[in-house]
């Protein structure tokens, strides 16, 4: 028997709760992860200190009216310009604690909003949402159980960054994303897609590209999805309202680099890594994807083992949502797998867990299906 409709609105005021309390006990350190600045700052370097460096830089120049040529795509430092203008920050550390307080208890509880909700939409089952949300809203406690058992060294950073408390870009990407995805889900299974709506799914996912550049994948994904529907007219809607969000990101890169479709990723004396060639140059390789299954067996080698069942189970998983809804089980394999794929080719991706963090949901509601079937079919044995 399901719930009903107030008391899934109760479970998710629950779960928003239960996450504000998982903060409060990070900024007191409990568990202990070293949590410094009064609760609000991470105490590891490694690419964290650069990265929100380039970060801040360009939102700074932003916040100043005189950009600059910087690694970082726009999305994220203009997201925070308004908070470095009306701080008078100067550095990183001035934003840190309104950084934190955004992220960590507004992005991450609209994305557990809208994880229940993109669950209840696909699976048609309240209770079985908020079961996933629920998993979603402890996810990052349980991957640092499992990576402190498997004593992984980065354990403690990648608990940060899971926890969605630093400066970065993959926290604005991932609930960009849910957006889109529980906007174009629901106006699918409501067959209500019109004009306006097609151009806000097609500004969502642009300002998620905008973010992060894995994202882009996702507008071709899309406008597929309408050409298979005959949304015609919606899906040319879609993809103008998509490239007018992109188009300032293209102007910086001719702006600064000479081409549309030169990145800052591209720039040795900015990025740190000798690239290549123009456009991405060593920062997607196959070499990379070699790397990244090396540094698993290296330091989580049971993970290696646990794999295949895990893919099993999403696999079950995927094909008991296609049998129910074929559009929807497709949009969301292929919302998992554009990320995954994306970044497993792309250089220390092994070692940025959060680079996947937009393929948690997916994951968890695939992963969550799939179990349900197995317990289902073991019933009837």
């Amino acid at each position: 028997m399901d719930i009903n409709k107030k008391n899934f609105w109760l479970g998710i005021a629950g779960l928003v709760l239960l996450r504000f309390l998982m903060v409060f006990l990070l900024m007191n350190n409990i568990p202990f992860t070293d949590i410094q600045e009064g609760g609000f700052r991470a105490s590891f370097g490694g690419s964290y200190w650069p990265d929100e460096v380039h970060y801040f830089e360009l939102a700074e120049s932003f916040a100043k009216f005189s950009p600059v040529a910087n690694v970082a795509n726009l999305g994220y430092p203009l997201f925070l310009v308004p908070i470095v203008y009306f701080t008078g920050a100067v550095e990183p550390e001035n934003i840190a604690k309104i950084v934190f307080m955004v992220q960590a208890f507004l992005f991450f509880g609209i994305a557990i909003i809208l994880v229940a909700l993109i669950a209840k939409e696909i699976l048609k089952n309240g209770k079985l949402a908020l079961f996933i949300a629920s998993v979603f809203t402890l996810y990052p406690y349980i991957l640092f159980a499992i990576l402190k058992l498997a004593d992984f060294p980065r354990s403690i950073p990648a608990f940060h960054y899971q926890m969605w408390i630093n400066i970065g870009a993959d926290y604005l990407s991932a609930v960009l994303l849910y957006l889109g995805f529980y906007l174009f889900i629901r106006k699918y299974n409501s067959g209500r897609f019109n004009l306006i709506s097609a151009s806000l799914i097609g500004v969502l996912f642009s300002a998620a590209a905008l973010t992060r550049i894995a994202n882009i994948l996702y507008l071709p994904l899309i406008f597929l999805i309408f050409a298979w529907l005959q949304k015609y007219r919606e899906g040319i809607v879609f993809s103008i309202a998509a490239f007018i969000m992109y188009l300032p990101q293209w102007v910086y890169n001719f702006y600064f680099f000479d081409s549309p479709f030169t990145y800052g990723y591209r720039i040795q004396e900015l990025s740190g890594h000798g690239l290549e060639t123009k456009v991405i140059g060593g920062w997607l390789s196959i070499n990379n994807v070699y790397i990244f299954f090396e540094k698993i067996w290296f330091n989580l080698p049971l993970l290696i083992w646990i794999l295949p069942i895990l893919i099993i189970i999403i696999a079950i998983g995927f094909l008991r949502i296609f049998r129910m809804e074929k559009i929807l089980a497709i949009t969301l394999i292929s919302w998992c797998l554009l990320n995954i794929g994306f970044y497993i080719f792309f250089v220390d991706a092994q070692s940025q867990l959060r680079y996947f963090i937009p393929s948690i949901a997916p994951i968890v509601i695939l992963l969550i299906s799939g179990i349900k079937k197995i317990y289902e079919y073991s019933r009837k044995i």
